[in-house]
């Protein structure tokens, strides 16, 4: 995610189960202001962020199983403006 550039958008998702691997994402995550360190074992998150201004970041965690598989993590967003094409 480095070397992207500023403004991008990045949107993620969680399917089944995201913590096991997610330890080496973390920091990188955090920079997104997406911040998921407390999400265990089946928990959700999804979000949306746009690189380098953290503090629009829409995030919605669901830190458990039990409570995950009531109601997964989703996010809501309208994203406006102009975009240029890679």
């Amino acid at each position: 995610m480095h070397q992207l550039k500023s403004g991008a958008v990045i949107v993620g998702v969680t399917a089944d189960e995201p913590s096991k691997k997610l330890s080496s994402a973390l920091s990188t995550l955090q920079e997104f202001g997406v911040d998921v360190d407390d999400v265990r074992y089946r928990g959700s998150f999804a979000f949306v962020a746009q690189k380098g201004y953290p503090y629009k970041t829409a995030l919605n965690k669901v830190l458990t199983t039990r409570a995950s598989n009531r109601a997964p993590a989703h996010v809501n967003a309208f994203i406006t403006g102009a975009y240029e094409v890679l």
